[in-house]
């Protein structure tokens, strides 16, 4: 057993697309990290344990509350996860874009599992920085 499926790293999911949330989940957790995934921003902000997980996953385009507006409440209300979006919907390089994103790194769907595995440990480990995409 290894030393993180002893002491697991705790991944928040926020997806509202059902294949996306099993598909990562599983990926996730084949990675010796748990992984709770919530359909919605409104669910995770409803659960008291997303206080302590060690890195968020936020789809940008959510039903309901956007992934910017759920990382924007989270950052207001002195909420310091490390974070990555997640997005099929969108031109990184737009100066939009841009500006929406701020430092938290964003993947664009399909991802390779590599890649979002690769952004997820640089947020992990505070001395090496996430891999921009």
């Amino acid at each position: 057993m290894t030393e993180r499926a002893k002491h697991p790293i705790h991944i928040a999911l926020i997806d509202d697309d059902s294949s996306v949330r099993k598909a990562v989940s599983r990926l996730l957790r084949s990675h010796d990290y748990a992984c709770s995934a919530y359909e919605s921003a409104e669910s995770a902000l409803n659960d008291p344990a997303l206080l302590g997980m060690h890195c968020l996953v936020i789809d940008v385009q959510l039903s309901g509350m956007s992934g910017f507006a759920f990382r924007d409440r989270l950052l207001q209300s002195g909420i310091r996860i490390p974070s990555l979006f997640i997005t099929g919907h969108a031109d990184l390089g737009s100066p939009d874009w841009v500006q929406s994103l701020g430092n938290t790194p964003c993947v664009q769907k399909p991802f390779d599992e590599a890649q979002l595995l690769s952004v997820i440990e640089g947020l992990l480990e505070p001395s090496r920085p996430p891999a921009a995409t």
